[in-house]
């Protein structure tokens, strides 16, 4: 952006210090320059040649081809606007899009933890579950000793602990 501000400067500049003269092609395709109120073709002075009609002419379109740059550079800095706020918007289309994507992962991610929770939660329900069964089975059969009725009390206290843990963390992260 700078490089084609310097550049421009510098062209304008250049054609400043040429004086101000300037080229017109007439429509029957004559070269004229003209310098000021003078009127030059192939180097030479033409202003008292030329008719009234014929200046008129030149003078004419060069007032065109000045009107038509200088319009020219008025849509070049519109376009440059445009090409400005495009490019912020994209930008921000970007950031936003960004933004999607990581809250996305962020629900992906939640989900994922409530899931694993909940089968946690079901994992240890099941096992407290079955070793209660196993329990009160041999305990119907008889087959326990008082020392074995104490370790199944113990281990059936650690998995309704683990139960109750794996119910608060699913509660936490339900949340």
């Amino acid at each position: 952006m700078k490089f084609q501000n310097i550049v421009a400067c510098f062209l304008l500049s250049l054609m400043l210090s040429c004086g101000s003269s300037e080229q017109v092609i007439t429509s029957d395709g004559e070269v004229y320059e003209v310098k000021g109120s003078t009127i030059e073709s192939n180097g030479n002075d033409v202003t008292e040649t030329l008719s009234e009609d014929r200046k008129s002419e030149i003078k004419a379109t060069l007032k065109a081809n000045k009107k038509a740059e200088s319009e020219a550079e008025e849509l070049q800095e519109q376009l440059k606007e445009k090409q400005k706020e495009l490019k912020k918007a994209q930008e921000e289309a970007e950031e936003k899009q960004e933004k999607l994507a990581e809250k996305q992962d962020a629900l992906e991610e939640r989900l994922e933890a409530q899931d694993d929770a909940r089968k946690d939660f079901l994992k240890a329900n099941k096992r407290l579950e079955s070793k209660q069964k196993r329990f009160e089975k041999l305990k119907e059969k008889g087959k326990l000793s008082p020392r074995d009725e104490e370790e199944c009390a113990e281990e059936l206290e650690e998995l309704k602990e683990a139960l109750k843990a794996a119910k608060e963390k699913m509660n936490n992260v339900n949340k």
